[in-house]
């Protein structure tokens, strides 16, 4: 059980954080001072945030934050951080997100690196929960506790979060790029096949030795573009898992469309190239990778010892293991575990919205009931992983005492939505509002096929980019818009037949759009058709295959008719927002990734400069700010080229890493300059001298030349 310390002052906590992150949020704080005081331009300060999670909110004036929580893992401490900051700085709730983040919104500017560094004093971080970069990494939440597991994926997952994080090779990509990892070999808990990469557990006998490794998919990605992933091995040892993924990365910067942000994503690339010709380019840069032995140290240090469970856990009051309202709960919430004398339990969270109180008050009842372990699934809910068998009708009150014993995670009444119009910049209609319409609707009229849908998934997204993986659902909503009499209509592209089956995960076939109001209807007469044309026990997904899309669009397609706005005023109103006008946001750009490069464009001059001031450095003995400005002048020559292919980095390292990875390695620099990142690195590191002014102010000269040249023939 955690023990609760004294709240620390932000002096304490500043003190304690890494050197690494300390200086980050301070710098963090100085660039949104300059930002508010108009000192720096909109698009350079967006690249900024977006870097550090920090969105523009629908709402003028106010942001919303991601939190990457990697592989959905949280302790109770961490929580409850959580759920203080919400209340300190945003709105006092948070939202769990499709890709196991955590979200929390109206929050000021200025307040930001603050609620940050109380994030990190727990361990938290938002770096890169946005941007051209790798973004959270998720995996299964059963990982490590599943009576299916292979093997507990968590420290492979993690791992590849600690060597991508802040590295350079995936700081200022084309676009985002998405990783998932799953341990269960009969359930696919987090979507192999619709990232970038998918890893799955695999255990194979060679030379008579059982081996760890991963079936790998690469190229797959949802958006308003969908793609399935290509099968890229049935087994990857897992010692091989970061050199193949670096690998992966640095060829998608490195071919990876920029001009056009649309077809920017590696699904896009492996179209283009074709998987063979990917495949050769990826495993010649494997060949030629220069691997650092300390990338695996994290295999020497697995430890999957059980945690230690509480014994001192509260009794429950006389009679609870005969109410009907408990088994109830039982049997819908309560999940086997790989660990003899353990459930988990799966609290599901309505639209994946918790309030900072109920956070608090669920963080002492993991601490008590479940080792204080809790993970986000990719179904937005609450999973409890270490619950001793005989502590569930104890646990069962306390989350009834917090109104957290909702049956049905993970059912048809279990809807995922995306935040949508609500807050989002990009959203159409508000995925929230038809959510909570349809989970009312299955109490009432919709629950008479609550027998008929078991099993089955409905996904609401607000607009095209599919945060809430509508296209991975039985049926799928997709906020758009229709127009009648001159008026906007809030109306849904209409999914049907996808889901996540592992190797045979589909996506859905879009089939019409019809007005939001109709969307319960739809729902309805969907389960009805499945109900009239299946054969036995067949499922949803191959019914709705078999009839196709013609016949599902004939059925529906009365749902896209819109009555006048005289003869019913409230189609013209989206779910939730009955009160409002629906209009279309105009003129305002959503920020899914954010601009490649800034609005300044860089030029020589500051590279000239530098080794000017370099060479009277070394003339007066300060060899080692001579050797800084010389390394910096090398940057800023790289940097001209890099612009002009639209890259943009935001440090030295990162340019000249992009300098090599994007200009010497393609053949449009010399290759003498191959490990340019590397030399200059360690040059830097080593103590000052002044033979190491000298080389290191020849090295920016040459390199000046160089980009001079290179510039000349990309202009």
């Amino acid at each position: 059980m955690e023990v609760r310390v004294k709240e620390k002052s932000m002096q304490e906590i500043i003190a304690g954080l890494p050197d690494e992150v300390r200086e980050e949020l301070d710098l963090f704080e100085r660039q949104v001072k300059d930002y508010l005081a108009g000192m720096t331009g909109e698009i350079k300060f967006q690249k900024i945030r977006l870097q550090l999670g920090v969105y523009a909110q629908r709402q003028e004036g106010v942001q919303m934050q991601r939190i990457k929580i990697p592989f959905g893992g949280l302790n109770s401490v961490q929580l409850r951080r959580l759920a203080d900051v919400s209340d300190k700085y945003a709105s006092g709730f948070m939202h769990l997100t499709t890709r196991q983040d955590v979200q929390l919104y109206y929050i000021q500017l200025d307040t930001e690196p603050n609620m940050m560094r109380e994030l990190a004093d727990v361990g938290i971080t938002t770096r890169e929960a946005c941007g051209n970069t790798v973004r959270n990494v998720t995996a299964c939440h059963q990982a490590g506790t599943s009576p299916s597991d292979n093997f507990d994926v968590t420290p492979y997952a993690g791992a590849f979060k600690n060597f991508m994080l802040r590295n350079p090779i995936c700081q200022n990509m084309g676009r985002k790029f998405k990783v998932c990892f799953e341990g269960c070999h009969d359930k696919d808990h987090a979507g192999i096949m619709i990232h970038d990469l998918g890893f799955r557990a695999r255990v194979k006998e060679i030379d008579g030795e059982l081996k760890r490794g991963f079936q790998v998919y690469v190229g797959g990605g949802l958006g308003a573009s969908p793609s399935l992933g290509h099968l890229w091995t049935e087994f990857l040892p897992v010692e091989e898992m970061i050199p193949f993924s670096a690998s992966v990365i640095r060829i998608f910067d490195r071919f990876g469309e920029r001009k056009v942000r649309m077809k920017a994503r590696m699904k896009f690339l492996i179209r283009k190239l074709g998987i063979d010709e990917f495949r050769e380019k990826v495993e010649e840069e494997r060949a030629k990778l220069n691997v650092d032995p300390r990338w695996n140290d994290f295999l020497n240090e697995i430890d999957e010892t059980p945690p230690e469970t509480n014994l001192n856990i509260p009794s429950a009051p006389e009679g609870v293991e005969s109410d009907t309202s408990y088994q109830a709960w039982k049997d819908s919430c309560v999940l086997p575990h790989g660990h003899e004398g353990h459930n988990m339990v799966n609290i599901k969270v309505h639209n994946g919205d918790i309030t900072s109180d109920t956070a608090r008050a669920l963080a002492d009842i993991t601490e008590i009931f479940s080792a204080s372990d809790i993970r986000i699934s990719i179904s937005q809910n609450l999973i409890l992983r270490w619950v001793p068998a005989d502590a569930l009708p104890a646990l069962y009150c306390a989350l009834k005492d917090i109104d957290l014993v909702n049956l049905g995670p993970e059912t048809f009444s279990d809807i995922t939505a995306c935040p949508g119009a609500d807050t989002c910049r990009l959203g159409i209609t508000s995925a929230k509002g038809l959510a909570d319409t349809l989970t009312e609707g299955m109490k009432n009229g919709l629950g008479e096929y609550s027998g008929l849908s078991k099993g089955l998934s409905i996904k609401i997204s607000g607009c095209p980019n599919a945060c809430a993986q509508h296209v991975s659902a039985n049926i799928g909503f997709q906020g758009a818009s229709l127009a009648k009499e001159g008026r906007n209509v809030p109306a849904e592209q209409v999914f049907v037949g996808g889901g996540l089956y592992g190797d045979d995960t589909k996506l859905a076939t879009s089939i019409i759009k019809v007005a939001t109001r109709n969307a319960p209807k739809v729902v309805k007469k969907l389960l009805e058709l499945y109900r009239d044309e299946k054969s036995g026990d067949e499922h949803f997904d191959l019914v709705m295959e078999r009839l196709g899309r013609d016949r599902i669009k004939e059925e529906i397609k009365e749902f896209a008719q819109i009555p006048s706005f005289e003869e019913d005023p409230s189609f013209y109103q989206d779910w939730g927002h009955e009160e409002e006008k629906f209009e279309l946001q105009k003129g305002i750009k959503g920020e899914c990734a954010g601009a490649t490069i800034e609005e300044k464009i860089p030029t020589f001059s500051d590279a000239e400069k530098r080794i000017q001031q370099a060479e009277a450095l070394l003339k007066h003995g300060e060899y080692n700010t001579s050797i800084m400005e010389a390394y910096h002048s090398c940057a800023a020559s790289a940097h001209v080229p890099l612009y002009t292919k639209l890259v943009d980095p935001f440090t030295s390292g990162q340019t000249m890493w992009e300098f090599e990875n994007l200009l010497v390695r393609t053949g449009d620099a010399d290759e003498r300059w191959v490990d340019i990142s590397e030399v200059l690195k360690d040059m830097v590191d080593q103590q000052a001298s002044e033979d190491l002014a000298v080389e290191m102010l020849e090295i920016a000269k040459d390199l000046y030349a160089e980009c001079e040249r290179i510039q000349a023939n990309l202009a």
